[in-house]
């Protein structure tokens, strides 16, 4: 021991490296503090207090500027919607006076009435008639378990209730329809649909559709359909289970084709993702379509549906419903709060619209009807899952959600390429929500190529949110040019892309389209859905809150709704929501209703009757007794088409737009509320520090990048490899360092090169992929280094000409001469080359 003490004294350095003097905690055990370190004590002290005065300040600040903005947006909706509303009225108000000018006797008023109550009657009539065809279809769509609503024939490949762990998901193969072949050796498509409340079939729903864009372009088809009831142990884990040897099984269906394409439409969106992350064997491209990932992220004053967890009181609500279902969740709640967003058009709007015209709207109606009021139900235990981890928790975006015990949901494990396609038209999935979780679950898009991931997002001005999936004439673009690129899209180098649908020509299956894909940074991304993402953190306190509400819940009040729920009671609650009663209520079960289908027969019959009928101008004869009893003929006063300008068909006009106008304010006005008492009970100082125990799973300093081991493992290898290494660390400087934009033509050749020509088309799509992710880091984090080393790469003259070859020929030529940032980075490769342009030519 003394000769330990001596050696210490005789080494000063060696003994002052275990003494951290300039910790502010510093102090020798055993020894009375000293005056001065007494002084220091405070003056530290001092310190803390002020940092935590002005973090409270900062607070109080931001809750402020939230609530001053809730009210500024908020007050400018209603000066603009004040306005529209007096120009719509003004509107009726001039047509409703020119069309008293031209009715302006008693005679020709009354003819207008006549003609207007005739046309509305018999109107009135038909929509009754079909609101009774839709109670019977609902009946006997509830009887038949709820199939599918597609509008293609199918055969079940698999059934997942027969699994090991069963659950409620089958998987269909399309039959394609008469004149349409499909191409066994081309890629596979799965469609994911969404479990929200509704049954399956939107997305083949219609004939152009997701489905039929598929099929046109030669792909077979798979969907992943479910039952309307759940299987009794179902959770989410079983869900993507199943889906994952749903995927296994259609790749071992298509041995000669590239990997199964996977679409995952609005809640199907987040579950296709959840089985990409979960396993790491699916690398086919992965489609998500409108996918509410980050629950946390929309506008202020534009959507005011992610608040009401904070305002209604979280999980639990949810956990009480199911209980009081006896274990499951009645999907009916679920499409009721969808209804609630636009109750003019749900309560109202889609009612008048069939009114208008019931016979061209009837089978419209009819279909979409059909998959609307199928109701589904899920277990309690995957309700409270999905509300925990996404919807309140926001779990999957911070990559703190665990799919079940032991197995962690990270997307930065994701090896599928990734496209989202969000629209600002929708109001269910706005585009923070759908594309959010990349700027939350990565540093930066640096972070993207780290880990070997493509991501592309695309961004539409005007669809909602089910035109989406139902593919309507503005979406079909879109999903045609995703369709368009799929096949090219893994030889893209790893990073975050915009794919824009530049332009196209031709029509039908003969369409093209022109695609450009841009390289983008996660600030571009940042501005494309808004910059502003202060308030989001008042929701990591209603998380918080939440779990602390649900623990109480399950403690105190679960056993009793629980004891008092029983199957009957359940059926009981289910039968008589107000969604379903609606429909049964008005069928074929109810005489009123037949009564009135009848009527419309006659009506309908008697005035075909009197159309058809050629009358001849005859002198009256009064003496000639009248038709009486079964055989006089029942006369409408007015049989001809009721003219646009009628006076009273402009007074119904004026009232449903006041109808609109009054449900429109109540909705706007709910919102306003809702969103107001957010920020003023969740801003404040201490929830926000409530809530900074709520954090995420990623690497918060982006500086830091360069030095995690994917990194360091990459760099080792920049002196390694040969012709095939050069030539795709030129191409990928051509992307990242010079141009920033891949169109298709040039999309097109990069994969020629790449997966066709020689020596890469001996490669493997895992090896090929490796060494673009490789070569992309190298180029990221070495960029100099990257170029001075290509001639280790090629050594003799001749490799290095080939590749320079390869390399113009997928850039192209006249792209380099008008752009001078390729221009010089093809100077600079030159160089390290030793070749001219002369050597090329």
């Amino acid at each position: 021991m003394t000769d330990i003490i001596e050696e210490n004294i005789e080494n000063p350095d060696k003994a002052e490296i275990w003494l951290s003097r300039d910790n502010p905690h510093h102090r020798i055990t055993g020894s009375i503090p000293t005056f001065k370190d007494m002084i220091k004590h405070q003056f530290y002290q001092n310190e803390n207090n002020i940092e935590q005065y002005v973090q409270r300040n900062h607070y109080k600040a931001d809750s402020v500027g939230l609530l001053t903005e809730v009210t500024s947006k908020h007050l400018q909706q209603n000066h603009q919607q004040i306005q529209e509303n007096v120009r719509t009225l003004n509107q009726n108000a001039k047509s409703i006076t020119q069309s008293f000018k031209k009715a302006y006797t008693p005679n020709k008023l009354w003819k207008e009435w006549l003609s207007y109550s005739t046309d509305s009657s018999k109107r009135l009539l038909q929509t009754a008639d079909v609101l009774k065809e839709r109670g019977d279809i609902f009946l006997e769509h509830e009887q038949a378990g709820c199939p599918p609503v597609l509008d293609y024939d199918y055969t079940v490949v698999m059934d997942a209730s027969e699994f090991e762990r069963p659950c409620n998901y089958v998987l269909l193969s399309i039959i394609p329809p008469k004149g349409c072949v499909t191409d066994e050796k081309k890629r596979p498509y799965i469609i994911i649909d969404p479990r929200a409340g509704h049954g399956a079939g939107i997305g083949g729903f219609k004939h152009e559709s997701q489905v039929g864009v598929a099929l046109s372009q030669g792909h077979p088809v798979y969907f992943v359909a479910f039952k309307r009831l759940p299987e009794p142990t179902q959770t989410i884990a079983d869900v993507t289970y199943a889906e994952g040897r749903f995927a296994r099984e259609v790749a071992k269906r298509h041995p000669n084709s590239d990997a199964p394409t996977i679409i995952g439409n609005c809640q199907g969106g987040w579950a296709a993702l959840i089985l990409a992350a979960t396993n790491p064997n699916i690398t086919g491209p992965i489609v998500l379509n409108g996918a509410p990932v980050s629950a946390w992220s929309g506008e202020v004053g534009v959507n005011p549906m992610r608040y009401k967890a904070g305002v209604n009181g979280g999980a639990w609500l949810s956990m009480l419903s199911a209980d009081m279902n006896n274990g499951v969740f009645d999907g009916a709640a679920l499409v009721h709060n969808f209804e609630q967003m636009t109750p003019y058009r749900n309560y109202v709007g889609k009612y008048y619209d069939l009114y208008k015209n019931p016979q061209a709207n009837r089978q419209r109606f009819l279909d979409f009807e059909r998959w609307w009021g199928g109701f589904f139900l899920m277990n309690d235990e995957e309700i409270q899952w999905i509300v925990e981890n996404i919807f309140i928790g926001n779990r999957i975006a911070r990559n703190t959600a665990q799919l079940e015990k032991g197995v962690n949901i990270d997307l930065r494990h994701v090896k599928a390429p990734i496209i989202a396609f969000a629209s600002h038209g929708d109001d269910i999935t706005p585009p923070q929500q759908a594309l959010s979780w990349i700027l939350d679950a990565y540093s930066d898009e640096r972070d993207v190529e780290v880990c070997g991931q493509r991501i592309i997002y695309m961004i539409h001005e005007q669809v909602g949110h089910l035109g989406i999936f139902v593919s309507s004439k503005i979406a079909n673009n879109e999903h045609k040019g995703i369709a368009s690129i799929m096949d090219m899209i893994e030889v893209l180098p790893p990073g975050l892309y915009e794919m824009q649908v530049v332009s196209y020509e031709g029509s039908g299956e003969e369409k093209t389209f022109t695609v450009d894909l841009k390289r983008r940074t996660f600030e571009d991304l940042s501005q494309a859905i808004g910059n502003n993402r202060t308030d989001e953190e008042a929701f990591k306190a209603v998380h918080r809150y939440s779990m602390s509400q649900t623990q109480a819940y399950e403690h105190n009040m679960r056993p009793l709704v629980k004891a008092m729920s029983n199957e009957t009671s359940a059926q009981l609650l289910r039968t008589i929501h107000p969604l379903r009663l609606q429909r049964s209520i008005w069928s074929s079960k109810n005489p009123l209703a037949i009564a009135t289908s009848n009527l419309n027969k006659v009506v309908s019959r008697t005035i075909n009757d009197q159309k058809s009928e050629k009358f001849v101008p005859v002198e009256k004869d009064e003496t000639k007794p009248k038709p009486s009893g079964a055989y006089a003929r029942v006369r409408l006063p007015a049989i001809e088409s009721i003219q646009q300008d009628n006076l009273f068909l402009q007074i119904e006009k004026m009232f449903m737009d006041s109808t609109r106008m009054t449900l429109d304010f109540w909705r706007d006005w709910h919102g306003r509320y809702t969103e107001t008492l957010f920020f003023a009970i969740w801003s404040m100082p201490w929830f926000r520090q409530y809530g900074k125990a709520v954090g995420s799973r990623r690497l918060l300093d982006k500086d830091e990048l360069h030095e995690m081991p994917t990194v360091d493992k990459a760099l080792a290898k920049i002196y390694e490899g040969d012709f095939n290494e050069a030539v795709v660390r030129m191409l990928i400087l051509g992307n990242i360092v010079a141009d920033d934009t891949i169109d298709r033509e040039q999309l097109m050749r990069l994969t020629e090169v790449l997966t066709q020509r020689a020596p890469f088309k001996h490669l493997t799509n895992a090896e090929l992929a490796a060494k673009i992710h490789t070569q992309t880091i190298i180029v990221r984090f070495a960029e100099d280094e990257s170029i001075k080393s290509l001639s280790k790469l090629l050594k003799t003259k001749a490799k290095r000409i080939e590749a320079l070859e390869l390399v113009n020929y997928v850039v192209g030529d006249k792209l380099v001469a008008q752009d001078p940032t390729l221009s010089s980075i093809k100077k600079r490769i030159e160089a390290a080359l030793n070749v001219s342009d002369a050597d090329l030519k």
